[in-house]
């Protein structure tokens, strides 16, 4: 089962900034780890990408240049990313839905339970 799901904007000024995060507070992601996420998406078109970093396999998918938002699902180190692709897609499409009203945030334990089901 993932150890769980991150949010993240890009801001040019702060840098990487996490919007949400579930379960919220449990999570320790480095700075320097949400770099090597937007810098793994820095010039690619909106998807999926895979990466292990710090005894953590990571699978994110990134909502391209004109919103800049990062759904981050965080996997242990015997998890395949592959194995979470189609569902991370679908939940991010659901994430990326409503970013004015921030009401995905409601939303982050159901999708997370969601994305967490699609494991082999």
């Amino acid at each position: 089962m993932p150890d769980g799901l991150i949010i993240m904007k890009y801001n040019e000024r702060k840098g990487p900034d996490i919007q949400a995060q579930y379960p919220e507070g449990k999570l320790k992601i480095s700075n320097e780890t949400l770099m090597h996420i937007f810098n793994l998406h820095a010039f690619t078109e909106p998807g999926l990408a895979s990466l292990s970093v710090d005894r953590v396999n990571i699978a994110t998918y990134y909502s391209g240049k004109e919103t800049d938002y990062f759904i981050i699902l965080v996997l242990n180190l015997l998890e395949n990313p592959d194995d979470f692709e189609e569902k991370l897609v679908e939940i991010s499409k659901e994430i990326l839905k409503d970013l004015e009203n921030k009401e995905f945030i409601n939303l982050l334990p159901s999708l997370f339970k969601k994305v967490s089901k699609s494991s082999k």
